[in-house]
C-alpha cells in the first residue's frame, strides 16, 4: 500500500543520525554507529537504482508480541558471541506514521577510522507487520566494519535496537 502523494511530500526522506550509548558501555560506543532511516515509496525502484549493492541475507526470527497485539518482533543476527568481545556500537530509535510505510534502515559501523573486529550483530525490530528482511551490504563478521540494511514493509511504526560486538 503506498501513501498518498501529499503524504510523501510531508514525510519525504527522513534521515536520522543517531549516536547512542549505554550506561557502563565503553566510551567509543557512543559515536561508533551511524544510522539512517528512510521511507521507500518503491522498493523495486530503489534496488534498480542501487545495482552495485552486494546483498547477504541476515538470519532472522519473527514472533508476534504477547497479548494478541499487532506488534511483530523481528530479530536479525549475524555472527556469534565470543570470549573477549565487548559492545563496540549501539543505536536505537522509534518512528510511526498514520499510513503504512515501506522503511529502510541503514546501519554502519564504524562511522570513521578503524573499528574493532566484528564478532556479533543483533538488530531487534518492532513493527506492525511481519514482512521484512535484513542483509549485509559490506563488511561483516571477522572484518573491522559492517554495513547492514533492514527493510520493513507496510508498517505503521518501526522501532529498533541495534548492538554490535567486537574484539
Amino acid at each position: 500500500m503506498s501513501p498518498p502523494s501529499a503524504m510523501l511530500v510531508c514525510l519525504g526522506v527522513t534521515l536520522i543520525q543517531l549516536f547512542g550509548g549505554a550506561i557502563g558501555a565503553p566510551s567509543d560506543v557512543s559515536s561508533s554507529v551511524q544510522v539512517s532511516i528512510e521511507t521507500i515509496p518503491d522498493l523495486a525502484a530503489f534496488r534498480k537504482a542501487n545495482p552495485d549493492l552486494h546483498i547477504v541475507p541476515l538470519a532472522s526470527r519473527s514472533a508476534p508480541e504477547a497479548g494478541g497485539s499487532t506488534r511483530q518482533v523481528i530479530t536479525y543476527t549475524i555472527g556469534q558471541h565470543s570470549s573477549g568481545e565487548r559492545l563496540v556500537g549501539m543505536a536505537s530509535n522509534q518512528q510511526s506514521w498514520t499510513t503504512p510505510q515501506d522503511v529502510k534502515l541503514e546501519l554502519q559501523y564504524p562511522t570513521a577510522g578503524v573499528g574493532a573486529v566484528v564478532t556479533y550483530v543483533e538488530v531487534v525490530v518492532n513493527q506492525s507487520s511481519s514482512a521484512g528482511r535484513g542483509y549485509i551490504v559490506s563488511g561483516g563478521v571477522g572484518q573491522r566494519n559492517v554495513r547492514l540494511v533492514i527493510e520493513a514493509y507496510d508498517t505503521f511504526f518501526f522501532n529498533y535496537n541495534a548492538a554490535i560486538y567486537g574484539r
